[in-house]
């Protein structure tokens, strides 16, 4: 086996069927510098394929990491083995491939993380590199909508019917120009870097309920939050949140949320996935919703001045 570079359309030919290596999802990069990764099999044939952006902080270190966005390095392998050890062989080899590249690449930063499919990182760890454990939380939409409010925390639930004895009001907002730019606000007033382009494009290819779903929730038609996801034929996304920081409805999130879950369960979709964060007031507010924890790990690994660059801005 071996890895090469690849065209975006050889990667698309594998249609591994999750959003976040799908065509409309990797359009929206239209105007960045992704690297296409192809994963080969001795007779030639492309049997999977990862992808990373590789650029500049602070204007002079190099950073390798998934775009804007992406949650993942979006890495995927066709398998057909169903002997366990020979799974097992094989997955190690396709990261030992990986390693090799990674290793061949000049950088300065390094962060990579790998599909929650992905569980096996020992050749990295032997490699000296460090491997951490991230995690997320699903919903499993199969149950019931009564099953789902109940696994609620009891603050989560207290969050949504008092935003409904508030009057909050809750709208679909697909193609919606004031939750677009109540999300890029909320970027700003947290003070957090954003891709502006990525955000135009996304807005613009996930415009349907094929690809995503968004709510709003509005106090006497006022805007005060809402909630963007993108959808794949068994998963939801939660990828991007707004809300009007001056606005005195705490529920206001929540309530919005929840009516995405019902949607994509209506949908027929399996999994709810709030795509982690480790932050702990991100966690903590995830964590209310009822979900199973899932983890996943990340590729990590800094010279001298990406660890420099990394202290001097407390990240």
């Amino acid at each position: 086996m071996y890895i090469q570079n690849i065209e975006l359309s050889e990667l698309l030919k594998l249609n591994s069927g999750e959003v976040f290596s799908s065509s409309n999802w990797l359009s929206i990069y239209s105007n960045t510098d992704l690297k296409f990764l192809g994963v080969f099999n001795k007779n030639h044939e492309a049997i999977g394929f990862f992808y990373y952006q590789k650029h500049k902080r602070a204007k002079v270190l190099s950073h390798i990491s998934p775009p804007f966005l992406s949650p993942t390095c979006g890495l995927y392998i066709k398998d057909e083995s169903t002997n366990p050890a020979k799974k097992i062989s094989f997955e190690k080899k396709v990261h030992e491939l990986i390693l090799e590249h990674v290793k061949s690449e000049k950088f300065d930063i390094l962060t990579l993380p790998f599909p929650e499919d992905f569980m096996d990182m020992q050749p990295y760890i032997w490699a000296g590199f460090q491997v951490t454990p991230k995690f997320t939380y699903h919903i499993n939409l199969l149950e019931s909508e009564d099953k789902l409010l109940a696994l609620m925390s009891p603050e989560r639930r207290k969050n949504v019917t008092k935003s409904i004895k508030e009057g909050l009001v809750v709208k679909e907002s697909l193609g919606c120009l004031s939750s677009q730019a109540l999300i890029e606000k909320t970027f700003q007033d947290q003070g957090l870097w954003y891709d502006k382009q990525v955000l135009i494009n996304l807005f613009s290819v996930f415009s349907d309920s094929n690809k995503a779903l968004s709510y709003s929730t509005y106090h006497q038609n006022q805007l005060v939050a809402t909630v963007f996801c993108v959808r794949d034929k068994e998963k939801a996304y939660y990828i991007l949140g707004g809300f009007d920081k001056n606005n005195s409805f705490s529920g206001a999130g929540a309530l919005a949320m929840w009516h995405a879950i019902k949607k994509a369960k209506e949908f027929g979709l399996k999994i709810f996935d709030f795509e982690g964060s480790m932050h702990p007031p991100i966690e903590k507010y995830f964590r209310g919703f009822g979900g199973e924890m899932a983890p996943y790990f990340c590729l990590e690994q800094t010279n001298w001045k990406g660890k420099l660059l990394i202290n001097l801005r407390g990240k």
